[in-house]
């Protein structure tokens, strides 16, 4: 059984780490998980839903550029929370 590492399992941890994923995604997921801030919450910040979000991370599907863009300003709000 996986056992939840800050709000977060350690089969999603592994996923994100070993998807191929855009810098900006990486840097994003990662800070979510250091900083146990939700899926939901960064999908807010990002003005998308959760799901989105979600398959981001995951490398199910890319982000547009436009979001890419902001992504760093993203990450860095949720490593000041």
């Amino acid at each position: 059984m996986n056992k939840p590492v800050r709000g977060y399992d350690s089969l999603f941890i592994q996923r994100v780490k070993s998807a191929d994923l855009d810098k900006e995604v990486k840097a994003l997921a990662l800070a979510c998980i250091k900083h146990a801030v939700s899926i939901s919450q960064a999908a807010d910040l990002l003005k998308v839903t959760r799901a989105t979000v979600y398959n981001w991370v995951t490398g199910r599907t890319k982000p547009y550029p436009k979001y890419l863009a902001v992504m760093p300003e993203v990450t860095a709000q949720i490593k000041q929370q």
